[in-house]
Order: structure tokens, then sequence, then C-alpha cells
């Protein structure tokens, strides 16, 4: 059994649920905008502090970079030391110092595919995945974060955005390669001088600096030659050329059109008139005049 102020408060509770409230939704609108410019704002600051090295699209990667140096550093100590070798087609990651003291990589040498050498991030096929990682995160984070900036700007033009986009990402992409490359680098040239074997740590942090430097480079190459500007007005040019050649083409369409249709209708008159006077030929011809006097000139 229900009584009745019991029912009239949960009619209420459910009516409350279900009522939309203008303030709240305002609110929540000005919330997420505010959260929206705070993340926009820490990209821009990050990137500002650190001269372009570092900011929120190209900070993920930088972590995971440093936890799997972390782990491999953890694996085989500060001074540990490892370098890449080919031999017979195959390439593999010899670690120097004592096994004993590992917990995971306790052989001297892997085939740089192995499983567990791959999860340490070290060797050729641990660094291509990683760089595709990577990759993937820093263009979605560019695209998403130009598009935020985007949206709260009340002037910048989708040229602008697109061009961002591109330059962004070109910058990005060639400082993973950087830091790849390195990677690669410092693991070959610690093989090539085995005699002074490079230790982990500096392949790891090398690379990592590598790609900072690159990335930081780049993007003062980009403000002094202003390649986004530059950017945006050729792809703004490119769209207004489009745009104009497509309405060019619409034009020549109509005008095809239309010269088209009066070249039909003309075609039609002449028909009509060929066989309404082939008519009247036979009929003449065929009927004779009485018929032809009855038909035509009534």
């Amino acid at each position: 059994m229900v009584y009745p102020l019991a029912e009239q408060r949960m009619a209420q509770q459910h009516s409350a649920a279900h009522d939309v409230n203008p303030a709240q939704d305002e609110a929540i609108a000005v919330s997420l905008e505010a959260f929206a410019q705070a993340i926009v704002d820490a990209h821009q600051g990050m990137a500002l502090m650190t001269g372009g090295a570092l900011d929120l699209a190209t900070l993920p990667g930088t972590l995971l970079d440093s936890r799997s140096g972390h782990q491999l550093l953890k694996e085989i100590g500060i001074k540990g030391r490892y370098y890449t070798k080919i031999a017979n087609g195959k390439t593999y990651v010899i670690f120097k110092g004592y096994p004993a003291v590992r917990e995971v990589l306790k052989g001297t040498r892997y085939l740089s595919s192995s499983p567990k050498v791959v999860a340490f991030g070290i060797g050729p096929e641990a660094i291509r995945a990683g760089g595709r990682a990577n990759a993937i995160i820093m263009i979605t984070c560019y695209v998403a974060l130009d598009i935020m900036q985007f949206i709260m700007s009340d002037t910048q033009l989708y040229s602008e955005l697109f061009a961002n986009i591109i330059v962004d990402v070109a910058i990005g992409a060639v400082a993973i390669g950087a830091g790849m490359a390195a990677a690669a680098a410092g693991a070959l040239l610690a093989g090539a001088i085995t005699t002074v074997a490079i230790p982990a740590l500096a392949i790891t942090a090398g690379a990592i600096v590598v790609g900072m430097a690159v990335g930081m480079a780049l993007g003062q190459l980009d403000k002094m030659f202003g390649l986004r500007e530059k950017l945006s007005a050729a792809l703004r040019w490119t769209g207004e050329a489009v745009a104009r050649g497509l309405q060019k083409t619409g034009q020549v369409i109509r005008e095809a059109q239309v010269s088209m249709r009066q070249k039909v209708e003309e075609l039609e008159r002449r028909s009509n008139r060929f066989f309404y006077n082939l008519e009247r030929e036979t009929i003449w011809h065929f009927g004779g005049p009485d018929l032809y006097n009855q038909i035509y000139r009534r």
C-alpha cells in the first residue's frame, strides 16, 4: 500500500528528475567551455615554458618512453649496458654485465623480436612499435587540441586550422623519427665500440633529448619563417581557387545544358516540320488534290 503523501513525494521526485533546468544546462556549458579553455591554456603554456620541446600532445609519448626507460634501468641497473648486433641476417640484442642481477632478462643475447626484449622497449622492433604508438597519440592529441583552439577562437579560419594541424603533426612526426633514429644509432654505436659500451641510461635519455631538441628546433624554424601563416595562405588560396574552379565548371555545365536543350528543341522543330511536309506530300501524291484540300484547306 502506498500512502498519499508518499505517492505525492514520489511523483515530485520523478517530475524533478525529468525537468530541464535552463540555468543548470547553462552552467554545464560554461563549465565545459572553461575546461576546454584550461586545456588549451595548459597546452600553450607548456609549449611556451619548454620552448616548444614539450606540450600536451608530445608529453604522453615522452612519458611512455620514460616509463620504458625506467623499467629497463630497473631491470639491468643504472650502469647496465646493451647493444644490437646483426649476425646471419638476424638482429640480436646483447646485454653486458651479470645476468644473475636481472629478473627477466636472464640471458646475455636475445633476438630483437623476442617479447622479453620488446617489452622493455629496446631493439628495432620495439623502437618501431613505440614510434607508431607515439605517432598515433601525438596525431590524435594535436588534431583534438587544434580543433578545440579553433572552436574557442572567433577569428580563426579553416585554412588556419588545417595549417596548424599539418605543421604540428609534421613537427611531431619528425621529432619522433629523430628520437627513434637516435635510439637505434645509440644501440648500434654501442655495438661498434664494445670496449667502451654505452650505458642504457645514455641511450634512453639521448633518444628522448634528441626528440625534444628536434621538436624545439623545428618549432623555432616555424616561428622564424612563418610556416603556419604561409601554409594557411596557400591553403586559403587553394580553397578559393578550387571554389572558383568549381563555380566555373558549374557555369560551363549550365551553359552546355542550355545549349543542348536549344539544340534538342531545334531538332524537334525540324523533325516536326519534316514529318509534316512528308505527310502533306504523301497525301497529295496518293490521295489526290481533293483529299489534300479536304484535310488542309478547310
